[in-house]
């Protein structure tokens, strides 16, 4: 025996049945508004519609990722001219301060190499990875001093391979600026290219 699923399938498999076959819409009984009900043809304009929504949804949403995109890579063009411009030690760390607050908007960085620090750094960039996420009130602490404690989310950029050039530094009091599910290819990049400026002069990042 057919069931309305195996009819309702049919349909979905061959949408031009009824243009092949017009004589049997004349037994068919399709409801055509009033006494609450609503026609096929209302039903088809409803889906529809809720299609082309979606479709403006998702279209809004692919154009905002993509003018985010274009903001973030002007970001790193601008960042990569400071860092090709520095000639001193002191120059590459002003650079990367200047940046990463002015056009970054970050809050709370830090270049680090030796120190106390260090030891808190192999052990949180084993991966070799930069880190973002929502991390202890003493891992912040071992890392920015007092002002850790009030970070909601920080990241941590390892500059070199291995970190053996030291890290990078960011601190945010918004628990969602550094949140662990964000993509770190951008922040890979800012470590690359702090690692060939402190590199080309031979320079050491200081604590």
């Amino acid at each position: 025996m057919v069931s309305a699923d195996d009819v309702a399938r049919f349909l979905e498999q061959h949408p031009d049945f009824f243009e092949q076959h017009p004589q049997l819409l004349e037994s068919l009984h399709v409801p055509h508004g009033g006494n609450g009900t609503v026609s096929l043809v209302e039903r088809q304009l409803k889906v529809l519609r809720e299609r082309q929504a979606a479709g403006r949804e998702r279209l809004a949403e692919l154009v905002r990722v993509a003018r985010s995109n274009e903001a973030l890579a002007e970001r790193i063009h601008k960042l990569a001219m400071r860092l090709l411009h520095a000639r001193s030690a002191d120059d590459v760390r002003a650079q990367i301060e200047v940046s990463m607050r002015e056009d970054f908007a970050v809050t709370h960085l830090r270049l680090v190499q030796d120190g106390a620090q260090r030891a808190e750094l192999e052990s949180l960039l084993s991966s070799g990875k930069p880190r973002c996420g929502h991390f202890s009130s003493a891992q912040r602490k071992a890392l920015f001093g007092e002002p850790g404690e009030s970070l909601g989310s920080m990241a941590i950029v390892p500059i070199g391979p291995g970190a053996s050039q030291g890290a990078l530094l960011l601190g945010s009091e918004d628990a969602d600026r550094f949140n662990p599910a964000m993509s770190t290819d951008f922040l890979a990049r800012i470590g690359e290219m702090t690692g060939a400026a402190l590199g080309r002069a031979g320079l050491e990042p200081r604590v």
